[in-house]
């Protein structure tokens, strides 16, 4: 299938100079832009912009800088919702203005993946030779912010495999559908995953929301489905393996030491209303009880919601010395900027259990000083992760997302498959299962056999990403 080619332009009456200086200003009136917000204009710099889809339609989305030619020509990487690229021309027009170029390209596999999930195109044809392995990611959506680290991740890990002479002699091949943050096209997605003739098994990357709807589809289809982030227990079953951290493992030493530092005692419990969240927060409640604490106030809003200014006001009014922050994704990074600009940053110290690289990008300023306890962070100082990010940047570029802690288990979630599946002798849910006991992969997170982790890295967003400040024990492992 060949790559996907949109072409716009239009005459401006600014100069090309007075349109360059613009990019990256976040104003949604520069239509040429897409809305597109920059804090520089570097190769590797992060935009997020809201790029056309036919109509009045937009799709919120983030790109990265490539390279540019000051006055002439901007290049991005758009990351999601979908792998392309964006290149702007500013051409001068003789008397006066400017005619402002843009092309659009969504790479071949891209418009494959898109066309299946508007049912534009049939289903996917695997080889006998290969051996399909689903990812169901949020790629779009308020958690799309993590999307393209985790597909990198992801294809990092089957080419690895694919190298080594693959799962059973046989090539992995890797299937990447979306969920869009939303549970019911999760559903749809899921159901569409388990209908690939010979699927091995399905590696989820997404919110407990649509693990709730897309786990008993695993079960019914007899699929393993393997769930990494971090997340609450819920579901049960010989199929289900997760990965991810419990609000216990994030929470039960975390903020003790954060209290302690800070002297306070007065917590404010925020995020999305859905089951994770609410997880957290009874969490932290117990946690925060047990060591003699107090809950002044709780807020929780819907995923994607767009006024953050009653959970403010009510922090502000609880007078506060800690905020735990479970919102998700774009919602997690505007409450923060709202929380920032708020000046509420100066006297209350905060813990978010999905801040990690890829979200500090977004916040900049606005982050420092959030803690956080995840199983993975960019600055982890050990030579596994040295050459796994060395890996990871000479496939993808310099240019390319931040790995994230979600994505760096998702990585090790594919390795950890295709380990049992040598261990269980198949590909075949039994034989996994089976391998799942005692098959174990090496990579950058403290693991045991079978992906449960042993620790967790206590981090502070600081300028340059987030700062490693100890290693705390699993909740299963505390003393």
């Amino acid at each position: 299938m060949a790559e996907l080619v949109l072409h716009n332009e239009v005459r401006l009456e600014a100069c090309p100079s007075e349109l360059f200086e613009l990019f990256g200003s976040g104003d949604p009136a520069l239509g040429w832009l897409f809305g597109a917000e920059a804090a520089a204009l570097r190769p590797g710099s992060l935009v997020r912009l809201a790029l056309p889809l036919g109509g009045p339609t937009r799709s919120a989305g983030t790109a990265r800088v490539l390279s540019y030619r000051p006055n002439r020509r901007i290049d991005l990487a758009h990351e999601s919702p979908w792998a392309g690229r964006v290149v702007c021309r500013f051409d001068p027009i003789s008397g006066g203005g400017t005619l402002l170029r843009v092309r659009i390209t969504i790479a071949d596999h891209e418009v494959a993946r898109l066309g299946a999930e508007l049912g534009l195109l049939s289903g996917v044809d695997v080889n006998a030779r290969e051996v399909p392995l689903g990812l169901l990611a949020s790629l779009s959506g308020s958690a799309g912010i993590l999307g393209r680290s985790t597909v990198n991740c992801a294809q990092l890990a089957v080419e690895e495999i694919n190298a080594d002479g693959g799962v059973m002699g046989r090539q992995v091949r890797l299937i990447v559908t979306d969920d869009s943050t939303d549970p019911g096209v999760g559903a749809i997605a899921m159901r569409r995953l388990c209908r690939i003739p010979g699927l091995a098994a399905v590696v989820g990357m997404h919110s407990s929301a649509t693990y709730a709807v897309t786990g008993p589809i695993a079960i019914a289809n007899g699929i393993p489905y393997l769930y990494t982030p971090t997340s609450e227990p819920t579901l049960s079953h010989p199929l289900l393996v997760r990965f991810g951290e419990t609000p216990l493992d994030q929470l039960h030493r975390a903020l003790p030491r954060m209290a302690a530092q800070t002297g306070g005692s007065r917590w404010f419990l925020a995020g999305n209303d859905y089951s994770w969240p609410r997880a957290i927060g009874a969490t932290a409640r117990a946690v925060i009880e047990r060591t003699g604490g107090t809950v002044a106030g709780e807020g929780y809003l819907p995923l994607g919601a767009q006024e953050f200014e009653p959970v403010l006001s009510a922090i502000d009014r609880c007078q506060v010395d800690h905020v735990v922050s479970s919102f998700v994704g774009q919602d997690h990074v505007r409450f923060e900027r709202e929380f920032a600009e708020a000046g509420l940053r100066h006297g209350t110290r905060t813990f978010a259990p999905l801040m990690d690289d890829a979200v500090v990008e977004h916040l900049g300023e606005s982050a420092m000083g959030i803690w956080n306890a995840l199983g993975y962070f960019v600055g982890l100082d050990t030579g596994e992760n040295r050459e796994f990010l060395r890996r990871y940047s000479d496939r993808f570029g310099p240019c390319s997302a931040p790995v994230s802690a979600a994505a760096e288990g998702v990585y090790e979630a594919i390795h950890t498959w295709a380990r049992a599946c040598y261990v269980g002798g198949g590909v075949e849910p039994t034989a996994v299962l089976s391998g799942l006991r005692s098959a174990c992969f090496q990579g950058p997170r403290r693991c045991d056999r079978g992906g449960s982790l042993k620790s967790l890295l206590l981090g502070e967003a600081t300028r340059s990403g987030v700062r490693v400040l100890d290693e705390l024990p699993a909740a299963t492992r505390a003393s």
